[in-house]
């Protein structure tokens, strides 16, 4: 968003790092502006899914990186922002998120199959949430963190595959929500986010 606490506006904008520029490139623009929005990448695609503009979204819209352009694909089932987003066993997971601050706070899981551009319910988390970060492994998928009304969660959960079924792990160190997570070869990095 642009225009501070008052006056939101939702951006539409998208930039590439070029490495060898050592720049920051625009590319084509996303067919609907948003924030708090989640990105997944998946097989050369970048998935944009959810987010809010005037309201949360349910938008789903897949930019092709190689020909710099957006194809509009099937929505998702459940419109929110603040959500988290992984590539988990070729799909696109989409996890959390929430309708408002104080409104529905979603545990939510749903999962997008690109080869049939349809989506199908995964199993909820144990709270649902916003603000929360999800990385995928090779064979499971973990959460961290998010917000609900007058609580912040340093919840590590992880879905097994075996059981179809997400397990509480340690909790982080700090309850935090907004972060950002990442794989780095058999380790995950949390960095960021609120603790308010």
């Amino acid at each position: 968003y642009t225009g501070g606490r008052l006056s939101w506006a939702p951006l539409d904008t998208v930039w590439e790092w070029t490495d060898a520029r050592g720049a920051w490139e625009k590319r084509t623009p996303m067919p609907t502006a948003r924030g708090a929005l989640a990105v997944a990448g998946l097989a050369g695609r970048i998935h944009a899914v959810g987010g809010s503009a005037a309201n949360p979204l349910g938008a789903h819209e897949i930019y092709d990186v190689a020909a710099n352009r957006w194809i509009v694909a099937n929505a998702m089932p459940t419109a929110r922002d603040h959500l988290a987003a992984a590539t988990f066993l070729d799909r696109v997971w989409a996890v959390g998120g929430r309708s408002s601050f104080m409104g529905d706070q979603y545990a939510n899981v749903e999962i997008y199959d690109p080869a049939t551009d349809s989506w199908r319910t995964g199993p909820p988390l144990p709270r649902g949430r916003g603000g929360l970060a999800a990385v995928a492994l090779p064979d499971r998928v973990l959460v961290v963190g998010g917000e609900a009304p007058f609580r912040i969660f340093n919840a590590t959960e992880m879905y097994e595959p075996a059981g179809n079924r997400w397990i509480s792990l340690e909790p982080m160190p700090t309850a935090r929500h907004g972060m950002g997570a990442a794989l780095i070869g058999t380790r995950v990095f949390v960095a960021g986010g609120g603790r308010e």
